[in-house]
């Protein structure tokens, strides 16, 4: 008893040490490492799963906005992916792109298919490499299915007019667009050299997407064989170049981010071990520091995990050691704490800026199901690995080193005198020689024993009787 809530100290006292607050709803998450941006171009890498890793999204607005706040001299999109998922990259390029105000370059090295075209569009200038593809950014799912209906309304929506403004903003021309994104009618540009028939999706290579079409390039801005042509291109020759990767606290904030399903079940399954083995406090350690690794991680990765959550795990925490130790048998106090456990752990999980474009009625794309779901596989994850753990342990923790080398494995032979009498006690009466908090000291006849307390505190000189006992623990109750 003693040990847990030694634990519960040392778990509050690491998670207001390293944590923070949930950021306003207004205000970005914090960005926690690298050197400055200040008049550097920085490089943001869009890989072949980029679009498919909802932490690099996550990323990409720290950088963005941290680059926006050091007033660096561009940033530069080196696009090489498939595509990924509509709905993130939609609210990327609807809610954070355009508020950016120094210069977003597009470099597609060599593919922007799909949501890498949807990338490409929200930037100032298109730039391609030799062998480059873009277009085809037909809205499909993160898995390339479809998108439920009334989603995809919201979307292709939002999108329509989404179009119209790039292409005022942009100075692009709004069909070339509208022919990668939608089916339903045909195209032709540059006097004839590009068709796109109804029931298809434009996709340009490089030379089609800088021919001219009514008096301006038809997507892109060049052609350009890497990062140095784009640079000379605009005009930024021998501008430093920071290509933007997670370090230090943000590499940590990542991984956490996406091993927390391990976090949750490895501190679970140590609280189970703990609860097997009081007194031990070495299990109760490790699920200190997973917690702790837990909270504070996605704390950094820009989640919702703060400390308003972190206090109702601690809580619900509190609740089920009260049903083991103090309140056995209610059932009530360990169920509501599992809930408050549970909940706390899953919107720990939940992004705040998807946490705010669900919220934004008008302009946001981030669905319910897109909001909680992940969260909610990583718990569910999380809860199945540790409960199969716990079968495990339970089943083989008799002949496991550790237990075998903290326990007496010698069976003592019956008539020693060695043996366990606790037995023996139920129902005979004693008095409480020291007050029961609610463990305490109770002599029964000429002895006294170490009991627990089924009624909670109990004064000393109090009589008691012993309502149940095992090897483990004696536990008694008021007389009468």
């Amino acid at each position: 008893m003693k040990c847990c809530f030694q634990i519960l100290v040392a778990v509050i006292w690491a998670q207001f040490l390293f944590a923070t607050d949930e950021a306003p709803a207004d205000s970005p998450p914090p960005v926690v490492s690298g050197d400055s941006y200040a008049g550097k171009v920085v490089v943001l890498k869009v890989g072949e799963k980029s679009l498919m890793n909802k932490h690099s999204f996550k990323y990409w607005r720290k950088v963005m906005r941290r680059a926006q706040d050091e007033k660096a001299r561009a940033i530069i999109f080196d696009i090489d992916t498939p595509g990924g998922y509509a709905g993130e990259t939609a609210d990327l390029i609807t809610r954070v792109m355009p508020d950016l105000t120094i210069p977003s370059i597009a470099f597609v090295n060599p593919e922007a298919t799909s949501a890498g075209s949807m990338i490409a569009f929200g930037c100032d200038k298109i730039y391609m490499h030799p062998r480059g593809t873009i277009g085809s950014t037909g809205i499909v799912s993160g898995g390339g299915g479809e998108i439920e209906p009334v989603m995809r309304s919201k979307i292709e929506s939002l999108f329509s007019s989404y179009v119209k403004i790039v292409a005022k903003e942009k100075g692009r021309n709004a069909d070339v667009m509208k022919a990668m994104m939608f089916r339903d009618q045909e195209y032709e540009f540059a006097d004839g050299k590009v068709k796109v028939v109804k029931g298809e999706l434009l996709n340009l290579i490089a030379d089609e997407a800088v021919l001219m079409h009514e008096g301006k390039p038809l997507l892109a801005d060049g052609i350009c064989e890497d990062i140095e042509a784009v640079l000379a291109a605009e005009g930024m020759e021998g501008v430093e170049v920071v290509n933007a990767e997670p370090k230090g606290l943000e590499a940590f904030a990542s991984w956490v981010g996406i091993v927390s399903p391990i976090l949750i079940s490895i501190g679970l399954l140590a609280l189970f071990m703990e609860f097997k083995t009081p007194g031990l406090g070495i299990f109760g350690l490790v699920a200190l520091v997973a917690f702790s690794l837990f909270f504070v991680g996605n704390n950094l990765d820009g989640n919702f995990s703060g400390t308003g959550l972190f206090v109702l795990f601690i809580a619900g925490l509190v609740l089920v050691i009260l049903e083991f130790w103090v309140i056995p048998g209610t059932f009530i106090a360990g169920a509501v704490g599992v809930v408050m456990m549970g909940v706390s752990l899953v919107f720990a999980m939940v992004d705040v800026d998807m946490l705010d474009s669900f919220k934004d009625s008008k302009n946001g794309l981030i669905s319910f199901s897109a909001l909680v779901g992940y969260p909610i596989i990583y718990m569910t994850v999380g809860l199945s690995v540790a409960l199969f753990g716990s079968i495990f342990v339970m089943r083989y923790l008799p002949s496991m080193p550790m237990y075998n080398a903290l326990s007496v494995s010698e069976e003592l032979a019956a008539g020693t005198g060695e043996e366990n009498h606790n037995a023996e006690l139920i129902g005979q009466q004693g008095v409480a020689v020291t007050e029961l908090r609610p463990s305490g000291r109770v002599k029964i006849g000429d002895s006294e024993y170490e009991v627990a307390s089924q009624h909670g505190f109990v004064e000393a000189g109090t009589p008691v009787k012993v309502v149940s006992a095992d090897g483990m623990r004696i536990l008694v109750d008021l007389v009468g």
